[in-house]
């Protein structure tokens, strides 16, 4: 029996239960299928009675003794008990095992709890870096309910989300899921199958090498690249890199490149080799300088001392010199953070030729000679790196730091107080304070305020540590030489010069940066000012700035707020100078001020 004038009959009278059985009187549509029903009704009894009950519902006139309601619901109620017994349950196709993959996660966390995290990764806009981090330190990733949205952030428009999901999220579920992702990528793809690639990579070991192989041979551009990189240090895929360090795009074979240099095979470091000598040195010496060590770099450097032996050759000869240092410049690439007597040798020999190299204009390779040298120490090293400085002053510091390891501090003094002026005074300042102090940045909560805030800590050497280092006259130099930091940090008790200098470059000063003030904080400290004469020194310096500032930092906030009740109406006087954050961190100040004082 066809069910299709039944299931629009039904439709009819479910609009009619939503509407109100009074409008069935005189429907029209429910009377266009009374003729249908009574014609089917000639064959099959159940259709007249439909068609008499649809009938009898229609004619109705209001306020009889059966009124539409009851005979609405009788009518559904038989037309209901037809539909189900007149339907068919049994599958129309061939019956077969559901797909499943067993998941060996929990699903332990609340709803509530996965549903901010869910939108976050489905969703775009700003604010889902934060909680999706913060979801993976909660380690809600565990439960199985997140895992197939953090899958479908592979490709979320934000790269750096995608990329902490790949990184992160996704490999904390283990080898499980590679069945799923290998499901779900698409090898032609593009940047997001990439990264499910990399996952698989990341955590399928030995057993989905070769599938990691096929990806790399089959995939798209950024999915070979990603998979490339796996087969790096498998010797058994040497062959597939070798032929891939031909590719015509250049992406693929700096990718092969990268993982040439993973094997110790000799077949792999001819390669690189050769590759350095010809179009993709550039490519070549960039994979060589993120290793440590290379089995290339003896003869790297045996091909390097050649070419400077062709510049010393050819030094009349201009035209030749910029294509001989365009060579050079991808030999020091090449040579970045590795440690071999070979190099020992070559640098030492740049340093001997500093002057010559320097008329040239390479001053690159003599900065990484000179820092190469300087980390590597030694009497001819030092007389090296001293005779350099001379050339420039922006050889200096790698001379100052040896002779801070290598030399008393008198004889250090001795030789470079005598830079008094030019950029070789600059230089040394700058110097000194990179040698005398150090600041790192951390997050505080923002009393006056909500969350936290940066603020700056200052790591000072004890006077002990600084008298063992630096003779007691830089203090008078650094003064004489305007130097207030390095001044600040040398400061010692009872030097009345230093006490006087430092209150007046404490008011111009201290208002610069977080660091001048903690340093010039330090240094007052240092020279015997008590804490209440700094604290009011702070306040003098900002009666006297008519410019105001946009935030009080952390550690200058934290000082005013130690001030006491006294202070309360000079700070209110200050109120109109100040506006946004400096204005609110002010009132919480005079607020806390007059908290005490009640």
């Amino acid at each position: 029996m066809s069910t299709t004038l039944l299931r629009e009959l039904y439709g009819e009278l479910t609009r009619l239960y939503i509407a109100g059985s009074d409008l069935a009187v005189g429907d029209f549509r429910l009377k266009r299928l009374v003729p249908q029903l009574l014609q089917l009704g000639e064959r099959a009894p159940v259709f007249k009675r439909l068609g008499e009950g649809v009938g009898t519902l229609i004619e109705t006139a209001p306020g009889i003794e059966r009124p539409t309601a009851v005979q609405l619901q009788e009518l559904t109620l038989l037309l209901s008990s037809v539909l189900h017994t007149q339907g068919e349950t049994a599958p129309s196709s061939e019956t077969r095992e559901l797909d499943a993959l067993p998941m060996d996660l929990p699903t332990a966390f609340s709803s509530r709890r996965l549903t901010e995290v869910q939108d976050a990764l489905e969703s775009t806009g700003g604010g889902r870096y934060e909680i999706i981090t913060q979801a993976y330190k909660d380690g809600l990733f565990q439960d199985l309910r997140l895992l197939i949205p953090a899958m479908g952030a592979l490709n979320d428009p934000y790269a750096e989300l995608a990329d902490y999901i790949k990184d992160h999220v996704l490999p904390d579920y283990g080898p499980q899921i590679i069945p799923l992702l290998k499901g779900w990528l698409n090898i032609a793809g593009g940047r997001s199958d990439a990264r499910a690639v990399e996952v698989i990579g990341k955590i399928g070991g030995e057993e989905e090498r070769d599938f990691i192989r096929q990806a790399a041979a089959e995939g798209s551009e950024p999915v070979r690249i990603s998979a490339i990189g796996y087969l790096a240090g498998c010797d058994a895929y040497v062959g597939d890199l070798l032929e891939w360090s031909a590719d015509g795009k250049k992406t693929i074979r700096a990718a092969a490149y990268a993982a040439l240099a993973e094997s110790g095979t000799e077949r792999a470091q001819e390669r690189l080799y050769q590759a350095f000598s010809g179009k993709d040195r550039d490519l070549a010496a960039d994979v060589l300088s993120r290793r440590e060590h290379s089995p290339l770099t003896a003869q790297l450097v045996s091909d390097a001392r050649k070419e400077l032996e062709e510049a010393r050759k050819h030094a009349e000869a201009k035209v030749k010199l910029p294509s001989i240092w365009t060579r050079l410049e991808a030999y020091l690439d090449a040579f970045r953070g590795k440690t071999v007597p070979e190099l020992n040798a070559f640098y030492e020999e740049v340093l001997e030729e500093g002057a010559f190299y320097h008329g040239l204009g390479w001053t690159r390779m003599l900065h990484d000679a000179s820092r190469y040298a300087s980390n590597q120490g030694g009497d001819r090293t030092l007389a090296l790196l001293l005779k350099l400085e001379r050339s420039h002053a922006s050889y200096l510091s790698y001379a100052f730091r040896l002779s801070l390891r290598m030399r008393k501090p008198a004889e250090v003094y001795e030789h470079y107080s005598a830079y008094t002026k030019g950029a070789f005074k600059d230089t040394l300042v700058q110097e000194l304070e990179r040698v005398l102090y150090s600041s790192t940045s951390r997050m505080y909560p923002r009393v006056w305020g909500s969350g936290e805030e940066y603020g700056r800590e200052v790591r000072i050497p004890s006077p002990k540590e600084l008298a063992d280092r630096f003779d007691r006259r830089w203090l008078e130099w650094a003064i004489s030489r305007d130097a207030a930091l390095v001044a600040a940090v040398l400061s010692e008790p009872g030097h009345q010069t230093a006490t006087i200098y430092l209150k007046n470059k404490f008011a111009g000063m201290m208002a610069e940066s977080e660091e001048s003030f903690l340093v010039l904080w330090e240094g007052l400290n240092r020279a015997g000012v008590g804490e209440e004469e700094r604290r009011e020194a702070i306040v003098a310096a900002l009666e006297g700035n008519q410019r105001g500032l946009y935030r009080f930092d952390y550690e200058m906030f934290r000082q005013l707020t130690l001030l006491p009740p006294s202070y309360r109406d000079r700070l209110a006087a200050l109120k109109n100078r100040y506006r946004y954050d400096a204005a609110k961190q002010l009132d919480y100040i005079i607020d806390s001020i007059s908290e005490v004082q009640s």
